[in-house]
């Protein structure tokens, strides 16, 4: 896999962007953009690496949130990836709480080296909350729910589409060990229902669950430690859009687990360095693998905020 960050076109698009939107918004509104560079190791020509941008802008003295996201992954297959999202939200504050409803817009597109193209618009609604349930206690989670239109247009133009209802739904509860360190347990649910068509003729619904442990220690010397776990809670499936005349399944059902820790450290008031790694593991289930096998991804994601 190729390691090395070295500068690339599209790290200077994002410095740009980056840089373009601090004037215009420092003195109006609360920013936060984080430039990063992440990377996959799959151990095969599916490793990743690219660059990747999140930004946050709230007005001042406003209750409006507006998130704008970016990134680019090129695959050692020359298979490259993209996702461009952006979000819109408002917070409902009350005693002891809130609760932030929003919109969001977000399109990916896969291309690969042959010259197909893979375009997935999704347009969803997302509510966070929190909820203080005492001094120690708190309630917390989010649930989104949208619908993706999926096109896919192979080598000789051929287009095919795809329509999806998906969900994410994450309850949880959250103890608050100290003003400094706190834990959150979760219960994550996600899923696809999809409507292809007669060309197709298989659909390719989806459906996994997991348990979730996350951990946050502001450090006396301002380094922040942010370790999570996912665990499988059994297996998840994922049904296959098309007869394959090699295998007799049509689903696959899989386990997702993964473990991870998040770091972050202040340069200066406005400037801190962060960090991410983790390890993914996939576990099939035996009769159910359409010929795949369990696999594993070492991801690193490397970046810095600015804040004004």
């Amino acid at each position: 896999m190729k390691t090395g960050l070295r500068p690339t076109s599209r790290v200077v698009l994002c410095a740009v962007l980056v840089a373009a939107s601090i004037p215009m918004v420092a003195q109006a509104a609360k920013l936060n953009a984080t430039l990063s560079y992440e990377s996959g190791d799959y151990g095969s020509d599916y490793d990743y690496a690219g660059p990747r941008l999140d930004m946050n802008i709230n007005p001042d003295g406003s209750n409006w949130y507006f998130d704008l996201g970016y990134r680019n992954r090129t695959h050692d297959s020359k298979q490259v990836y993209t996702r461009a999202e952006i979000q819109a939200a408002y917070r409902f504050r009350f005693d002891g709480g809130w609760i932030q409803p929003s919109a969001k817009v977000r399109q990916d597109v896969t291309s690969y080296d042959s010259g197909s193209r893979l375009t997935n618009d999704i347009y969803s609604s997302e509510t966070k909350y929190i909820f203080d349930l005492s001094d120690k206690w708190t309630l917390w989670g989010e649930a989104q729910f949208g619908l993706e239109r999926q096109e896919d247009k192979n080598v000789s133009g051929t287009v095919r589409n795809s329509d999806y209802l998906a969900w994410e739904v994450e309850p949880g509860i959250r103890y608050n060990l100290t003003a400094k360190q706190r834990l959150t347990l979760s219960y994550y649910n996600t899923g696809k229902r999809s409507d292809k068509g007669e060309t197709w003729g298989l659909t390719d619904h989806t459906y996994n669950q997991q348990a979730r442990l996350y951990y946050y220690w502001d450090t006396p010397i301002g380094l922040v430690i942010s370790p999570y776990v996912r665990y499988a809670l059994g297996y998840g499936e994922t049904s296959a859009w098309y007869d394959s005349a090699y295998h007799d399944e049509t689903k696959t059902q899989s386990k997702v687990s993964r473990y991870a820790i998040q770091l972050a450290y202040p340069l200066t008031d406005y400037l801190r360095i962060q960090a991410e790694y983790y390890i993914e593991d996939v576990e099939y289930k035996e009769g159910f693998t359409m010929g795949k096998e369990d696999s594993q991804v070492k991801y690193l994601k490397l970046g810095a905020r600015v804040s004004f």
